[in-house]
Parts: structure tokens; C-alpha cells; sequence
């Protein structure tokens, strides 16, 4: 196939498309990593690139082999994934308004430290933001 790709696109500038099918075609197939790497090898040696093109088709090599390490997930772990992501960022906000406050006014009490963690994450933006203007505690909590 990489010999036929090859005399196919005399002009090396056009060789870029069949090269990258031919990679796209080695990992479809299934083939593992250690046996790819020799494949692709002797591919690139028949089927030359432009220095130029290199670049694009490194790319995308990295690209499809990233994709084809990764395994399937399900739905369900994808929904698990996302809210644990989004678990995170609150930890996050929380964590960050608490040194701000700390940092600003001292020693954050238990109500408040409390109050701060079991806020929903606008309040949280809400909060942070007031920081700025605020010159009280008090100021910082207002809606």
C-alpha cells in the first residue's frame, strides 16, 4: 500500500494525505504500539515528506496514537468523570476563598468555614468577587 501511495503522489507536497491514511489505516487494524513503530518506519522511508509537512504529520501520529491508548468509556463513567471534575473546581473555589479571607481578615471561625463549604458554586463567585470591595467580613457574604 505505501509503495502504491507512493508512486501514486510523485510531488511530495501531496504525499501527506495518503501517509497519514496509511497511519490511520495501521492503528484501525489494531496493531499495538511495539508493532506499529516498525510499520510506520518502513511507510515513512518509502513514502517521503517535505521536512515542511513533518511537522503536520507529527501531529496528528501523536494524536491517533492518544486515541487509540485510551480505552472506551462508558456513559456512565463519563457522567462520573464530569461530576467529579466539577466536584473538584468547587473544592477548589472553596479552598481559594478561604485563603483570601484568611489572608484579608485573619482566622475564619468554624460557622463560617462551615457556611463557605456548603455553598453552591455562584455564591462562591459571588463571595470571591465581593472580596474586593469589601472592608468588612460581613461585607464579603452580601448578596
Amino acid at each position: 500500500m505505501a509503495q502504491l501511495q507512493a508512486s501514486g503522489h510523485p510531488d511530495k507536497a501531496t504525499r501527506l494525505a495518503p501517509l497519514l491514511d496509511l497511519t490511520r489505516r495501521l492503528y484501525g487494524y489494531g496493531y499495538k504500539r511495539e508493532q506499529i513503530g516498525p510499520l510506520l518506519r518502513w511507510v515513512e522511508s518509502v513514502v517521503r515528506l517535505p521536512p515542511e509537512l513533518e511537522t503536520e504529520y507529527l501531529q496528528v501520529a501523536k494524536e491517533l496514537e492518544r486515541e487509540h491508548e485510551m480505552s472506551y468509556v462508558t456513559i456512565a463513567e463519563r457522567h462520573g468523570l464530569a461530576r467529579g471534575h466539577a466536584e473538584g473546581l468547587v473544592k477548589g473555589k472553596v479552598e481559594t476563598l478561604l485563603l483570601l479571607l484568611q489572608r484579608r481578615f485573619g482566622p475564619m471561625d468554624t460557622e463560617t468555614t462551615k457556611r463557605i463549604q456548603s455553598a453552591k458554586p455562584a455564591k462562591l463567585e459571588t463571595w470571591s468577587l465581593n472580596i474586593l470591595d469589601a472592608t468588612t467580613l460581613e461585607d464579603v457574604f452580601r448578596d
